[in-house]
């Protein structure tokens, strides 16, 4: 599958912002979900979310960056919240571009940057040819990395 993503140029200004704001409300996630059941493979899948109960911020993270804003549900709210949270979430490629763009301007969160740029990378090497559709065969190797940057990245979140 070819990526829809269009790479884009962006000022040292708005990267240092980013890079900020990643550091200190940034969530990297790599998810490791439904094994398919023809072939026993797991899906995994990168994404950063940031989350504000500042409706502008978000705004400006979708308007510079893309990416998708949404709004927490009355069940995802904690019961003493005053303010409606909302979240900014990039996936896929974006996920890749971004961190390389910000690593140079990132303190805390540099390690989760570099590791969520190595599990984009083995997707680049599994790309679905045209035409194949589902969960296509991965070879051990990436699978095996795969795991082993799932769980580095896992044990980072650990406090």
């Amino acid at each position: 599958m070819i990526s829809k993503y269009i790479i884009k140029d962006y000022t040292v200004a708005q990267l240092a912002y980013l890079a900020g704001i990643l550091d200190g409300e940034g969530s990297f996630i790599i998810g490791c979900y439904a094994f398919s059941k023809k072939t026993g493979i797991p899906h995994f899948h990168t994404t950063i979310q940031v989350t504000s109960t500042d409706k502008v911020l978000i705004e400006w993270l979708v308007d510079n960056f893309g990416g998708k804003l949404s709004t927490y549900t009355a069940k995802q709210m904690a019961s003493n919240c005053k303010r409606v949270p909302f979240r900014w979430t990039i996936f896929s490629d974006r996920v890749k571009h971004l961190c390389e763009c910000t690593l140079p301007y990132l303190v805390i969160k540099k390690d989760q940057a570099q590791i969520m740029i190595e599990m984009r990378d083995t997707f680049e090497k599994t790309r679905m040819r045209k035409g194949c559709q589902g969960t296509q065969p991965i070879d051990k190797e990436v699978l095996d990395l795969r795991y082993k940057l799932f769980h580095q990245l896992k044990a980072l979140h650990i406090r």
